[in-house]
């Protein structure tokens, strides 16, 4: 304002400025104290009339003196992004010069200096009392650090967010007293959900939790609210949009009011399947053993004493078996260690068959095993259970062109009779498999302890034996197949019967287990086979036609090759026709050693005795295997006819046999036929016989007479 050279603008100012009392010297008092930089160009030449010491100090130099327009490229230091200067018409002055208000604008600008800093201008015409203007005022202030802490902000702001997707991070705000959560975008994606499929109410987070984790989870939730703790961290499992579970780990701070009571919860959800994949991973390779994939020492004793808790809660029995193999020595001495341990595998995999999912099966060390069988209903389960194992076990190991042959010794101790500690029962069963190798091996023995709490469970074979000897207890039942279009009769299958001492009637599996660990299979099999016999000719006394008469053959009777002997005996003595005997054998004489079993079906059909195969569908038999053994009928197990018409898979088994038999020309039955709704299920898909209750039961040879002559059937 003092520069002479400028004294007509200046007089145009004060006429501007006549209405402030205070004038001229006070209000450049007022804009020299101001913490923003004003400068004030003349209309219309643009010359600079005044700038205060901010603007100065923000530009770092003077702009006053500038004589024209042109100065403005070389006194003015205004950038673009890019570094190049301003045209002179894109200067906020110049432009408010020709009139244009600017409100709010950025620019970089040089500093007298030379380092660059970033101003916000607003820039304005003043107009006198007849509208016309005299003057521009220009203000501006550094921004420089403000967009510094901006582009630090946008920075941490794209880390964040590349954090958030990297580590899976979801957000997630839940107002404790409405309900409402907040679930930000990432949490739902993180799910496979987008941003508006979802309610923001509680209930949608407690419904995706696994039903398994969901009682802990709340239950540690609940607790956390009660308590005066802010932490808060919990892992579960959470159902993802495709219906897989993903682990999640939940953290989060809890915020109270002054009286501790939970108002929100802010936290995240960060998907950790992968660690837990890998950590459960790490817990497979440390808790199994490496050669056979079943649990190691250490987690067969924690899965054990898991069991005896459950039992003690249940009040139910179990059975800890140790079991040692016989004779493994001299084949790994004979043939190396490499063939021993694809016997301990194979080992490995028939004890996985003869036990139930929820029986534990773990291998000790070495040659040594340790089953603990669960839900029992007495020691004769664990009879049953031993003696099926010993009949598995024994049964010869293919390895390459080797035919291996080892045999198991078990010890069994029971609890709770024995004790209610893994480690004292352990201990009695490890003694009785002692006793066990001391009596001949290839068998089982019980428990001292045990052996007083079950008088008679170690006499059951020499009374089974007795009984075949006076034939008192140990008689034959039959149960009639039928043919499901015709109604004719199609055979009797003779089933044994024989009552244990305390009374109850013996399973015929077991019956036949008892007979294969004493030794006298061989014996109890011709029994059956005579017995059938007469009955055989019993009825044709007493006027009956021929009865087709079916008899069950173990896979130990198969292969020994004693029974064919026997077979062709009876035979050429003319008790039996060829073609009114059938044998039923199960797939799983199969299993092991099938070249032994196919030999010994090919001399029984070279006799003209006809084969059944029975229990398909549960054993080891596929239908491309069925196609090459000499069969002439089939008969599906009982457990799938019992889940028709419900169950798929039944209906796909029971289908596809059905079938098979038609393409082959082969029987095929239906074992275990329970209802009329059944029965109209087989018969709509044309299934040849069927056995079972609603039929008929297993009846003595009298009663057979009798309802064969009462249905009428021919």
């Amino acid at each position: 304002i003092r520069h002479s050279s400028f004294h007509a603008d200046a007089m145009s100012i004060e006429n501007c400025f006549a209405d402030f009392s205070f004038g001229h010297q006070a209000l450049q008092a007022i804009l020299e104290q101001m913490p923003t930089g004003i400068v004030i160009a003349a209309v219309p030449s643009g010359r600079i009339l005044y700038q205060n010491r901010e603007a100065e100090r923000l530009v770092d130099h003077s702009l006053t003196g500038i004589d024209s327009m042109d100065d403005y490229r070389t006194r003015f230091g205004a950038l673009h992004e890019d570094g190049t200067p301003f045209a002179l018409e894109e200067y906020p002055m110049v432009r408010s010069l020709r009139g244009e208000k600017i409100a709010s604008e950025e620019m970089l600008y040089r500093r007298g200096d030379g380092n660059v800093t970033t101003l916000h201008v607003q820039s304005s015409p003043v107009n006198d009392a007849n509208g016309q203007p005299v003057m521009v005022v220009c203000a501006f202030f550094d921004i420089a650090e403000r967009k510094r802490a901006e582009a630090k902000l946008r920075d941490t702001e794209t880390k964040l967010r590349l954090a958030i997707d990297i580590g899976g991070l979801g957000f997630w705000e839940w107002d404790v007293r409405t309900d409402e959560v907040f679930f930000s975008p990432q949490w739902k994606r993180h799910l496979g959900y987008k941003d508006d499929e979802l309610h923001h109410h509680f209930e949608e987070w407690r419904s995706r939790v696994h039903p398994d984790d969901a009682p802990h989870v709340m239950e540690k939730l609940g607790r956390h609210l009660q308590s005066d703790e802010d932490d808060y961290r919990v892992q579960f499992r959470f159902r993802h949009r495709d219906g897989s579970w993903r682990w999640i780990e939940a953290r989060a701070l809890t915020m109270r009011d002054e009286h501790g009571r939970p108002l929100r919860m802010v936290g995240t959800h960060i998907d950790i399947t992968d660690h837990k994949e890998r950590e459960e991973h790490v817990r497979m390779v440390a808790q199994h053993d490496r050669l056979t994939g079943l649990p190691n020492r250490a987690l067969t004793f924690e899965l054990a004493g898991h069991c005896l808790a459950a039992l003690r809660r249940e009040g139910s029995m179990c059975a800890v078996m140790f079991i040692d193999l016989d004779g493994f020595k001299p084949i790994n001495d004979a043939w190396g260690h490499h063939i021993g341990d694809e016997v301990l595998k194979e080992v490995a995999q028939r004890l996985r068959n003869s036990f139930r999912s929820h029986d534990v099966v773990g291998r000790l060390g070495g040659d040594e095993f340790l089953v603990v069988a669960t839900q029992l209903g007495s020691a004769l389960d664990a009879v049953h259970a031993a003696s099926h194992a010993v009949q598995q076990l024994s049964m010869p190991y293919h390895v390459g062109d080797l035919v291996l042959n080892t045999s198991p010794s078990i010890g069994i101790s029971l609890c709770p009779r024995d004790g209610d500690e893994i480690g004292v029962l352990v201990q009695r069963a490890d003694a009785a498999m002692y006793d066990a190798k001391q009596n001949g091996k290839a068998g089982y023995r019980f428990s001292d302890a045990s052996q007083r709490f079950e008088p008679g469970t170690m006499q059951l074979p020499a009374r089974l034996r007795e009984s075949m000897a006076r034939r008192e207890e140990l008689q034959l039942h039959f149960q009639p197949m039928v043919n499901l279009q015709t109604q004719h009769l199609m055979a009797a299958e003779a089933l044994l019967r024989w009552s244990a001492p305390d009374g109850r009637p013996m399973s015929p599996d077991l019956c036949i287990a008892l007979a294969e660990q004493s030794g006298f299979i061989g014996e109890l099999g011709e029994w059956i086979l005579e017995s059938a016999c007469e009955q055989y000719a019993e009825w044709q006394r007493q006027g009956l036609p021929q009865v087709s008469i079916g008899i069950n053959l173990s896979a130990n009777q198969l292969r020994e090759g004693r029974m064919q002997e026997v077979i062709a005996r009876m035979l050429n003595d003319g008790r039996i026709p060829a073609d009114k005997l059938w044998v039923e054998v199960s797939d799983r004489a199969f299993n092991g050693a099938p070249q032994y079993a196919l030999a010994s079906l090919q001399q029984l059909k070279a006799l003209g005795v006809r084969v059944t195969l029975d229990d398909f569908g549960v054993g080891y038999m596929t239908l491309e295997q069925l196609s090459r053994l000499p069969l002439d009928r089939v008969k599906i197990d009982r457990s799938l006819i019992a889940a028709l018409p419900a169950d798929k898979p039944s209906i796909a088994v029971t289908e596809a046999a059905i079938s098979f038999g038609k393409s082959l020309g082969i029987e095929v039955v239906a074992e275990g036929l329970e209802s009329e709704l059944v029965r109209g299920f087989l018969q709509e898909r044309q299934c040849h016989c069927v056995q079972g209750f609603h039929v008929a039961p297993p009846m003595t040879g009298a009663h057979f007479a009798n309802w064969y002559r009462r249905t009428g059937l021919s």
